[in-house]
């Protein structure tokens, strides 16, 4: 079974060795659900039919309402794309998140000098570690849930206001309070301004480890724990990719070994 998985992996590379000389792909779609379509540069599109499953340098991969798409990459990284998703395939080593909500998985270098590895968007360069991670770019909002390895965020405009959760002592200071009822309003304004001095830092860069998650409102960026609703997303992406990520992992371990 498990030279069948790795077997599957295999097919694919080969599919872009056999194909290298026909055109300058970087990726083919290893599974395809509901309405997707692949756009080249010059904004002219065609559905992943037959022959037509591999996707070229500088093309964007489009799902629509319902569809899915699990995107393979020449260099082994893979993609999992929900609906309403835009995913452009650049030079070897980056790509572009036009927006969506898409799963990675890239592998870790293995005591090799590989060329850096990045995820773009609008509002921020994701430079990969051997990671599996979500990038949510929608109406629900922007953020990063990151599952294994480490992430590298950095801003592409001004610096990112970072905001560092700490514990919430108001209640005790309120309670405080409650014999100075006339003073409590300028009183809370200056507790307000002291704590933002002190929780808010401002970086155009910083690093996210393993079952975090960051948010994007702006320039503001808030961190967290990984919560239920993102591990049910993980989940789901997987369910969706099935074997292709297991022969991925699988792969993977036996490079490391």
């Amino acid at each position: 079974m498990k030279k069948s998985i790795v077997g599957l992996i295999a097919g694919v590379a080969l599919v872009f060795a056999m194909s290298a000389s026909a055109d300058e792909f970087r990726a083919r779609l290893v599974k395809v659900h509901g309405d997707v379509v692949i756009v080249n540069d010059k904004g002219e599109e065609r559905k992943p039919e037959k022959n037509q499953y591999l996707v070229n340098k500088m093309e964007t991969v489009v799902t629509r309402d319902g569809g899915k798409a699990v995107v393979q990459f020449d260099d082994g990284a893979l993609s999992v794309m929900d609906e309403k998703s835009s995913l452009r395939v650049e030079q070897s080593g980056w790509l572009s998140q036009l927006g969506g909500k898409i799963y990675y998985v890239f592998r870790k270098a293995l005591g090799t000098k590989e060329e850096p590895k990045q995820v773009k968007t609008g509002f921020a360069t994701i430079g990969i570690r051997g990671t599996t991670f979500i990038v949510v770019d929608n109406a629900e909002g922007q953020s990063v849930a990151l599952q294994t390895g480490k992430l590298n965020i950095e801003s592409p405009g001004e610096d990112y206001a970072v905001v560092t959760p700490k514990a919430n002592d108001f209640d005790e200071f309120k309670k405080q309070m409650q014999d100075q009822q006339q003073n409590l309003k300028r009183e809370f304004n200056e507790y307000k301004e002291k704590t933002a001095r002190e929780f808010i830092e401002y970086k155009k860069s910083f690093d996210l480890e393993s079952n975090r998650v960051v948010n994007f409102d702006g320039n503001k960026v808030t961190e967290k724990d990984l919560d239920e609703s993102f591990s049910n997303q993980f989940g789901n992406f997987e369910a969706f990719a099935g074997q292709h990520i297991k022969a991925y992992r699988e792969l993977d371990e036996s490079i490391k070994q």
